[in-house]
């Protein structure tokens, strides 16, 4: 593993926690999906914190999750699917991290997630494709890769670890 974390970023359903998991396992190192963390820190799962504490709360806590892990050993980390909304976690995950985006289709992802009652923001189609697009130019330029999360989890993670390692080797000399 280098001493820079890999930041899985994408929308909805691209598949980020399942790969980041395989991908960590991979190189040997922790996995942390802000997700999880920050319901951990709610005591509720995401549908609830949008319902009782609304989407402000839960960007700003998205957001100290981010820089709290980027702060330790350096490992694989899913992001939320808006974190890069945030100009602090993407200035951070530009000094900190190499982000791999996971791009699948708006209405690929809306076939996996749309609906889901854990996924707030994946209730109404056109607003969910909407917020696609809206999301896709921050992807695109935090980007340091750009994976087709179409292909198999296991095979993104091989490609994304294929990648990290021979940028590790560049960079180490």
């Amino acid at each position: 593993m280098s001493a820079r974390w890999i930041a899985l970023t994408g929308y909805m359903g691209a598949g980020k926690s399942t790969v980041g998991r395989r991908l960590a396992a991979r190189l040997g190192c922790t996995f942390t999906d802000a997700d999880r963390v920050v319901e951990e820190r709610a005591g509720m799962p995401i549908p609830d914190i949008f319902a009782r504490r609304g989407e402000v709360w839960f960007r700003r806590t998205e957001e100290d999750v981010v820089r709290e892990a980027l702060a330790g050993p350096a490992g694989v980390i899913a992001l939320g699917g808006g974190a890069l909304g945030s100009a602090r976690t993407r200035d951070l995950l530009a000094r900190t991290a190499w982000v791999a985006w996971l791009r699948l289709a708006p209405e690929a992802a809306w076939e996996r997630v749309g609906g889901s009652e854990h996924r707030p923001l994946a209730q109404d189609r056109d607003r969910f494709l909407r917020r696609a697009a809206q999301r896709e130019p921050a992807y695109r330029e935090a980007a340091d890769i750009e994976v087709d999360a179409a292909e198999p989890p296991e095979e993104v993670a091989e490609r994304i670890a294929a990648w990290a390692g021979q940028r590790g080797a560049r960079e180490a000399g």
